[in-house]
């Protein structure tokens, strides 16, 4: 990671706070800006027109160009400097924002979704860097245990701003207000990063390399756009070509890093294997989550014919319960392990995964007392609970789990990618299991048992990787 130049603060440790303060508030605007599209997408539908495909390349636009970009963006702050790649990236989202809030038709809006998701790329991965150079190591702890409450407090916010925003309808805009509320959100980071982000050092990288960042961006489009529009053109021989040269694009990718001389990714970080199964279980885990949290705003609106509300409403038991899981896994990580605890709360996830399923399914019998399209909210309030706490709870851990005995050459390059995965993973999980949907809905409770029990096998390869990790976290070596 780059060095950067810490002032001395004048009031003791309060300035530190600021920059935290300043970070978290755009990986807040991330996520809110991901979940509330999952609750506006049919409103978005309905008003610029466009099929099912829309909705998913809501979410795929912007995490396909963050995923493609994000280890590039990594190492951008550590060529010219983690202050202004933040505040570059920040000026960038906000502007992509507008252009989101002003589109007027299908193709407008998904290019500015590609914005925004470019710019975050850059704005996020600079946040660590950031934090570790105002914080000394004794407090580093601290700091970032806030991350994973103040993110799961903005996942909770997400989609019931969504709907209100759209309800309100303040001045016809309805669903462009969720885009145009980052003007707001952005005008805060510029502010206070201007102020209070410490100065940028020296750099430490001298080129970019530039042939990894077209074939890695090459490879993430052949593996998700088939999974997005394969249906809708009916999967023509040509969409499996591309989803296999994606694939075939990633190994590339790894043979070529391997010999760069200046790579995206340190090679040494794919010899190890408590690396590379950290990853997988990230894989797994995350495009079950961004996958199955659209299935049930589809669910709410298109088959019990929820209104955003309402929609927003139904996820909010998920979102209670990932910041009941976080707080919690916070506490039982230093008994347990991270491994360990992050295989209670998977199970736990399984567990309400499972219920969902069999409640859709018992609930699709003609003597059912429920709404003939399926269960409604009160009824999944208590899986859609465990389902929120149980991924929670693993995700609080599982970054440090997977990133222990990285040694510090390799935070920087191991932490980028491990973002790019999440994205990745996002919106291959948001095409795979829409699409699932999509083709079982009828009637919509089926879908969701579908798509229910998908997810939970998902979560059930993820639990069978993470005996690959280490039991316990120890320090990285010097």
């Amino acid at each position: 990671m780059t060095p950067v130049s810490v002032r001395e603060p004048e009031t003791g440790s309060r300035p530190r706070w600021r920059v935290l303060t300043v970070v978290l508030i755009a990986e807040a605007m991330d996520i809110l800006d991901t979940t509330t599209v999952n609750v506006a997408g049919p409103s978005v539908r309905r008003s610029l027109g466009g099929g099912i495909g829309l909705v998913q390349w809501l979410s795929a636009a912007y995490t396909l160009a963050f995923a493609v970009l994000l280890i590039t963006g990594a190492r951008l702050g550590d060529r010219y400097g983690p202050r202004r790649m933040f505040l570059a990236g920040a000026a960038g989202f906000t502007l992509g924002s507008l252009a989101c809030g002003l589109a007027v038709s299908p193709g407008m809006l998904i290019a500015a979704r590609v914005v925004q998701g470019s710019f975050g790329a850059l704005l996020l991965p600079q946040g660590i860097s950031l934090i570790t150079a105002v914080f000394s190591e004794r407090q580093l702890s601290r700091a970032f245990s806030a991350y994973a409450p103040v993110l799961s407090l903005a996942a909770v916010a997400g989609p019931l701003v969504a709907g209100a925003l759209i309800r309100w309808n303040l001045g016809g805009a309805g669903w462009r207000l969720i885009f145009l509320v980052n003007l707001v959100l952005g005008a805060v980071v510029l502010a206070g990063g201007g102020r209070w982000l410490p100065a940028d050092g020296p750099a430490t990288l001298r080129r970019l390399d530039s042939r990894g960042v077209l074939i890695i961006g090459a490879a993430t489009f052949g593996v998700v756009f088939p999974l997005i529009q394969g249906r809708t053109l009916g999967w023509p021989w040509w969409t499996f070509a591309v989803l296999v040269a994606g694939l075939a694009g990633f190994a590339w990718f790894a043979h070529h890093e391997r010999r760069s001389p200046s790579p995206l990714i340190e090679p040494t970080l794919l010899r190890r294997r408590s690396y590379l199964a950290g990853a997988a279980v990230a894989l797994a885990f995350f495009a079950a989550t961004a996958g199955i949290m659209l299935v049930l705003s589809f669910y709410a609106q298109y088959g019990l014919a929820y209104s955003a509300l309402g929609a927003g409403l139904l996820l909010t038991p998920a979102a209670a319960g990932n910041v009941t899981g976080a707080l919690l896994a916070l506490r039982l990580t230093p008994r347990l392990g991270g491994r360990a605890t992050i295989q209670l709360n998977l199970l736990i996830a399984l567990a309400g995964l499972l219920a969902l399923a069999a409640l859709a399914l018992f609930t699709t019998h003609p003597a059912s007392l429920t709404s003939p399209a399926g269960p409604g909210g009160l009824a999944l309030a208590a899986p859609i609970l465990a389902l929120g706490f149980g991924l929670g709870g693993a995700i609080a851990p599982l970054f440090s789990t997977i990133l222990t005995g990285i040694t510090p050459a390799e935070t920087g390059s191991a932490s980028g990618s491990l973002g790019a995965i999440q994205q990745l993973a996002g919106s291959a999980g948001v095409a795979t299991l829409a699409t699932l949907y999509a083709a079982t809905a009828h009637p919509a409770a089926h879908g969701l048992a579908v798509t229910a029990l998908t997810t939970a096998a998902l979560l059930a390869a993820a639990v069978a990787l993470t005996f690959l990790l280490p039991a316990r976290n120890h320090p990285a070596p010097p």
